[in-house]
């Protein structure tokens, strides 16, 4: 005799195996992991809200955090600059060699994102900028 029950439909709607994989573009997985890093939010919780297996979601930040995780395409090369007066403070930098390429007049960059402040101190070369943008396109 056979104990176990027939699949009914319902059921059968229910079983992970007949449905499609889920896939989430890198605008969604982006927009989950920033919900992960407000200050009191279980990541296990924001993985529930959003339907997505938590070892996955870890899996997620773990990438961003090394700046892995594709970036959206469609976000803009540029962010809006403020320009403001800094008040004068002595800053030790470390006497690196002159390099042969060009630099800008004496002045400071100061770039602000979610989570980061970056300050560029002194003449810029190209090269250091360059590298400075192409580490936060990353981000």
């Amino acid at each position: 005799m056979d104990t176990k029950g027939k699949e009914t439909p319902e059921a059968a709607g229910l079983n992970w195996r007949n449905k499609p994989r889920r896939t989430f573009t890198p605008e969604q997985r982006l927009a989950i992991v920033r919900q992960t890093e407000a200050a009191g939010v279980s990541v296990a919780e924001v993985a529930q809200r959003n339907r997505v297996n938590t070892n996955l979601l870890f899996k997620w930040k773990r990438l961003h955090g090394r700046g892995l995780l594709p970036a959206p395409k469609d976000t803009a090369a540029l962010v809006p600059v403020a320009v403001v007066k800094a008040a004068r403070r002595k800053v030790r930098r470390p006497v690196a060699k002159p390099r042969a390429t060009a630099t800008s007049a004496a002045g400071t960059i100061e770039i602000e994102v979610p989570g980061a402040r970056i300050y560029l101190h002194g003449p810029i070369s190209e090269a250091d900028l360059a590298s400075t943008l192409r580490a936060l396109a990353r981000r």
